[in-house]
């Protein structure tokens, strides 16, 4: 019997074709594909009814209009399907199998089938909702963020006039410090401190304030610290905080080099070749972009500074010797004006850009070396030099650390007191005319107490037991929480005790890094250094 039951399948399925009635077509440009059957079925009678061709319109088969026309009619005949009532019931009341519903063509995007009746406006709300409210949302904070700097950017308008300033709403000194580590193949890598200038502006009335990095700066200056000393230092050290300010309110862009033992000196073995090769890819890739000329033209970079001060300023020196003997092979690091402190060049050493020497009143033989290089070298037809002395000793009055680090909260007029009368009670300081006895690098089991009871540690503690005061707001002075994140520990922990030695240092005057005259100092850069193109 099995083998007979497919014969009498296919004689059945034969017999049933054969009464079954053919449907009329009629003509059309939509004609079903003959594979289908011999006649077609009424499906696809009412599929060529309902998507005509428009012809008789005049209109042509592929012409743009008939293609939105029947993109129009398929959404129409879609979207009838999915809001009908129809179900599976209804061919059991008709007569009418599942082959008598119309075959929706698909002309429009996307053609996405929901089902029919309630389920279909389910799934119609729920895909609804799933698309469309992201989209919403994604658009409301579009919107939120285009309105916020339409605002900003009206009342940066109304506001005064900008000002170059690295403080924050509080007055502050918050230094925006980007570290980079760069690399040269081969072998060499280096990492550097970036500090761009920012312009800040006040809105209408002082109630908001902006900051806007500068991209391209007015001048880029390159630093290095003497022997001992963390680059970073130049950004938390009372004296270095001092110089950074002054430079970027005067749109100069800083970038300093760390050393190959940062806590060594620099050493031209060392220190010569990897600094000229990173130097010239920063300026390259960074600066190339950032001050291109109209209209994607080529480069006018900005000049190009060098400040260094004790084993730096030594470096500086051999540095710009050699841009003069070999200006094709550093170019385009190549220095504008250099500023060198507390150093004297060495005598085999030449060179003729504007400089400026800075030297203590204190170190008489550093001065006498320096003049007496400057009488050799910059002679006639040389750059233009200057050399600044300091002022001499300098007290240590009550409030001297609250004027200091007067922009620190922390740093109040009692405890400036307090470190007052323990540098007078150590022998430190003369408590009568406030002038520092020694040598402070001479008394350091002193000044080693004495700033080890105003530490982070010891702060903290008296912080955790009083209850007005939230230790984790206790941070080194100088240093604001922004740059705090950019520190490494070992430079934390520098910063936690340098604000006092470096102090005693320029009281005594004789070898210490100084902000004093290096506003002259950027005023004669400006005057006569000059900018490299490419």
């Amino acid at each position: 019997n099995t083998k007979h039951k497919k014969p009498l399948r296919r004689q059945k399925r034969k017999t049933a074709r054969s009464q079954k009635p053919e449907a009329s077509h009629p003509t059309t440009n939509m004609t079903p594909n003959n594979n289908n059957s011999d006649g077609g079925n009424a499906a696809s009678t009412a599929a060529a009814s309902a998507y005509p061709s428009g012809g008789g319109s005049g209109v042509g088969n592929n012409s743009l209009i008939n293609l939105f026309h029947l993109g129009y009619r398929s959404l129409v005949a879609q979207l009838n399907d999915l809001f009908s009532d129809g179900d599976m019931s209804n061919s059991s009341v008709t007569g009418h199998d599942d082959h008598s519903k119309a075959v929706i063509r698909c002309y429009c995007l996307p053609c996405l089938k929901f089902g029919h009746g309630e389920r279909g406006k389910s799934n119609v709300k729920t895909i609804f909702g799933l698309i469309f409210v992201p989209l919403f949302l994604l658009t409301f904070f579009l919107l939120d963020d285009f309105g916020k700097v339409v605002v900003r950017n009206m009342q940066l308008r109304q506001g005064p006039g900008g000002l170059m300033s690295n403080r924050d709403e509080n007055g502050v000194i918050d230094f925006h410090l980007n570290r980079r580590e760069l690399k040269e193949f081969p072998g060499h890598s280096r990492e550097v401190l970036l500090l761009s200038p920012s312009l800040a502006v006040q809105g209408k009335g002082g109630a908001h304030s902006f900051e806007a990095m500068i991209k391209c700066p007015r001048g880029i200056l390159f630093l290095f610290h003497g022997c001992g000393r963390y680059a970073a230092s130049f950004f938390y050290s009372p004296q270095g905080r001092k110089m950074m300010e002054m430079a970027t309110e005067m749109g100069i862009g800083i970038v300093a080099f760390t050393k190959s033992e940062e806590l060594g000196c620099w050493n031209w073995a060392n220190d010569g070749e990897t600094v000229t090769k990173l130097a010239k890819k920063f300026i390259s890739s960074r600066l190339s972009k950032a001050c291109a000329g109209p209209n994607g033209s080529d480069a006018v970079y900005p000049p190009l500074y060098a400040f260094g001060a004790s084993s730096g300023g030594s470096f500086v020196g051999m540095l710009s010797s050699q841009m003069k003997q070999d200006p094709e092979e550093y170019a385009p690091f190549l220095f504008s004006a250099a500023n060198i402190q507390i150093m004297a060049p060495n005598e085999h050493d030449h060179w003729d850009i504007p400089t400026v020497f800075t030297t203590m009143s204190g170190d008489t033989q550093t001065s006498k070396r320096v003049q007496d290089w400057v009488n050799n070298e910059m002679q006639v037809g040389k750059g233009p030099y200057k050399i600044i002395t300091t002022s001499g000793r300098k007290p240590i009055h009550v409030n001297h650390f609250a004027r200091v680090f007067q922009d620190d909260s922390q740093m109040s007029d009692r405890i400036s007191g307090s470190i007052h009368q323990d540098l007078s009670t150590l022998g430190v300081v003369n408590s009568s005319t406030d002038e520092v006895f020694t040598n402070p690098r001479f008394a350091k089991d002193a000044v080693m107490s004495i700033w080890q009871k105003y530490d982070l540690l010891s702060r903290k503690e008296v912080a955790n037991d009083s209850k007005h005061v939230d230790a984790s707001d206790v941070h080194p002075f100088g240093v604001s929480k922004r740059l705090m994140r950019s520190l490494k520990k070992e430079e934390l922990d520098d910063a936690d005790s340098i604000w006092l030695i470096e102090e005693l240092n320029v009281a005594w005057d004789e070898h210490e890094i100084t902000a004093e005259g290096f506003e002259d100092v950027l005023e004669f850069f400006l005057e006569n250094g000059s900018a490299q193109l490419e």
